[in-house]
């Protein structure tokens, strides 16, 4: 015969496993303000829960450590940079290059908009460790997966699988580096410029792979 649990209890009004996932979430906010201004090598638990609000042991009630929070933090930005790329091709232009460029648009504008998901996705997670490295590579190959859905419709119908993956890596290489260098100040440019460059490189990079396909 088994026990019965006893009820989870609300507080004002609020559930345990909404309380939860709030404390989880103020978490992730305070990671991704102090991992992208002090770095994460500088920041403790302690820093994070101050941060945050919280006692030591809401910190655990979540993560197992701090790279996990790093982890969990990657993933959140890259699941808003992806949906915001995903409903500006739902709600623009559905023709080609048309959608392509409010793509890419909506992607550059959240990272400029924001600097922090840049430094955070470009720059922390890349020197951590290994595990940590390929974790943030399983977040580009869905990028790179997005961005060969894109321009499948640009393409040639003909055009190699291989091809298509070269080409998406190319254009987000070339935004990458045109963001990170913006993000780091080594161009001072204004945000609407950065936008423009990246769509045109994009474009640009899209023109070179029909060409060899």
């Amino acid at each position: 015969m088994t026990t019965p649990h006893p009820p989870v209890r609300a507080y004002a009004g609020v559930g345990a496993s909404e309380r939860i996932a709030a404390r989880r979430t103020k978490l992730i906010e305070a990671a991704l303000k102090l991992f992208t201004t002090q770095g994460y090598m500088a920041t403790g638990v302690k820093d994070l829960c101050r941060e945050a609000g919280l006692t030591d042991r809401y910190f655990y009630e979540s993560f197992a450590n701090r790279e996990a929070l790093l982890l969990a933090v990657f993933d959140t930005v890259t699941e808003q940079l992806l949906d915001r790329i995903t409903q500006a091709a739902a709600s623009g232009p559905q023709t080609s290059p048309e959608r392509e460029q409010a793509m890419v648009e909506a992607f550059v504008r959240e990272l400029a908009a924001d600097p922090r998901k840049a430094r955070l996705i470009f720059i922390e997670v890349h020197g951590v460790n290994e595990a940590v490295r390929q974790h943030a590579r399983g977040g580009i190959v869905r990028f790179v997966q997005l961005v060969a859905d894109m321009i499948r419709d640009i393409l040639p119908p003909d055009t190699p699988e291989t091809q298509l993956r070269m080409t998406a890596l190319s254009a987000i290489g070339s935004m990458h580096q045109a963001v990170t260098a913006w993000h780091s100040k080594e161009v001072d440019i204004p945000a609407e410029a950065l936008i423009a460059h990246c769509v045109r490189v994009f474009e640009a990079v899209v023109r070179a792979g029909r060409s060899h396909s």
